[in-house]
């Protein structure tokens, strides 16, 4: 029971022996909001990754000092995302219906006066009554209300969880992204310098007469070309950092350090299909959550079955007429299931059942699916990757080559240049890849569930 403030004298006497709650303001301040967002201290988030317990991610030692590693990102999403803090609230509410499901309704009392306003004069004493009634059916269906909140609870717990994994995959994604994005930056902004190199080299020949008019402007536009390549590489990254900064639960324009020298993958050795489809149900947290929810909703249907019978309550009484004369009683009354039955309850609890039954084939389908997809497209992109880092050796010999050749002036420096721009390329590519490949990890991860066997993902 809550009480406001200008209703506390009526209820006084009721509430000191029952111990109600009491009403606490809590208002949304500025200076509250504040609080809440600020980014902990370095020490603060190194403690609390410590201790982190959830049960697709073990406590981390946070070393930022050399960057955010994609892992370190994954925990730190799950402990300071905003979205995260507000979907936890459900847990706190789960609670409270479950302890709700399990209060029994409260006994009513009543009482009753009448005194005498006319005619005879026959007992003149005013005429009292008390009455104390309870609903005693509602014993029949308390363990079914109580076992419908606790699924409901696990189920909700187990949501939490998933949309928390979620997050933490999103996060180390993000984090695998930026660092690619970093690389080739890197890799964008020394092609060029040597575009920029190149251009004044044809353009000092072009004055001299050494090259064509068509050599010289093909070189301005390939050095533009890159140009417009970069900055929109750049404006790629600022945008992906902002992200980042979203999923970690950071400021927007908040420096974040990135670990550069983490590890991408090369090759995805995947499991068979049948072996990332067994027993699938009982890994993936959603899929959990939503068995859970499902035989929440059977124990929700079994209760209103049972609430379509009669709805007895018992009670006494104690009354005194106006003769003076003092009775005590007895009552019971019931409902005349005719009319209602409950019929429009269970239609929609069954009703209800069916829906989430659905879902949850749908869902277990679309794993399925999903797996199949991306087993395939990671196959793909293991061919890709091979054949590109097969071709980079190749187009590294003939760069050398080239500039061995330069040397001995063999070649001119154009072709030099072609053949360091398309070695470039290939990184890039492979870069690209790389990261194509990481996507599809984590979300066969996902996908499958399988989030403590990643031995069984990743070749060696």
């Amino acid at each position: 029971m809550i009480i406001s403030k200008n209703q506390w004298l009526p209820a006084l006497l009721f509430c000191l022996p029952l111990g109600c709650s009491q009403y606490q303001a809590k208002p949304l301040t500025e200076q509250a909001v504040q609080q809440q967002l600020q980014t902990p201290s370095r020490e603060q988030l190194t403690i609390q990754a410590a201790k982190i317990k959830y049960p697709l991610l073990e406590p981390l030692k946070f070393t930022m000092e050399d960057g955010l590693s994609p892992d370190e990102a994954a925990v730190l999403a799950v402990l300071r995302n905003p979205e995260l803090r507000a979907i936890r609230d459900q847990h706190g509410i789960a609670n409270a219906q479950l302890l709700q499901a399990g209060l029994l309704p409260d006994p009513q009392i009543s009482y009753t006066f009448s005194a005498p306003a006319g005619g005879t004069d026959l007992g003149m004493n005013n005429a009292l009554g008390f009455g104390l009634s309870w609903q005693a059916t509602a014993l029949i269906w308390r363990q079914n209300k109580i076992a419908a909140a606790q699924k409901q609870q696990q189920a909700i717990d187990l949501q939490i969880a998933w949309q928390e994994w979620q997050f933490a995959q999103a996060a180390k994604l993000a984090t695998y992204q930026l660092i690619v994005y970093h690389k080739q930056q890197g890799l964008l902004t020394d092609m060029a310098q040597r575009l920029e190199e190149n251009r004044v080299r044809l353009q000092e020949a072009a004055v001299l007469g050494l090259v064509t008019e068509l050599e010289r402007v093909a070189a301005v536009s390939a050095k533009n070309a890159l140009d417009i390549r970069l900055l929109a590489l750049e404006q790629q990254t600022k945008q992906q950092q902002q992200r980042l900064n979203r999923a970690l639960g950071l400021k927007p324009y908040e420096a974040v350090t990135l670990q550069q020298n983490s590890a991408l993958l090369t090759q995805i050795t995947a499991a068979t299909y049948d072996a990332l489809i067994r027993d699938m149900d009982n890994r993936r947290l959603d899929l959990m959550a939503l068995k859970r929810g499902y035989e929440s909703q059977e124990a929700s249907l079994h209760v209103a079955v049972l609430q379509q019978f009669p709805q007895i309550s018992i009670g006494f009484d104690h009354a005194r007429d106006n003769s003076n004369l003092y009775t005590m009683g007895f009552g019971v009354s019931m409902t005349l299931p005719v009319f209602d039955r409950n019929q429009g309850q269970i239609a929609l609890e069954r009703a209800t059942r069916q829906q989430l039954f659905d879902q949850y084939t749908s869902r277990l389908f679309q794993a399925r699916a999903d797996i199949a997809e991306l087993l395939v497209t990671i196959a793909s992109i293991n061919q890709q990757i091979q054949s590109v880092r097969h071709a980079i050796p190749d187009l590294a010999k003939l760069v050398n080559a080239y500039q061995s050749a330069i040397e001995n002036g063999q070649v001119d420096v154009l072709n030099y240049y072609v053949a360091w721009n398309s070695l470039t390329d290939k990184k890039i590519d492979l870069l690209t890849l790389e990261l194509q490949l990481v996507q599809a990890g984590i979300a066969l991860e996902v996908a499958s569930g399988r989030y403590h066997t990643a031995t069984d993902f990743y070749g060696k």
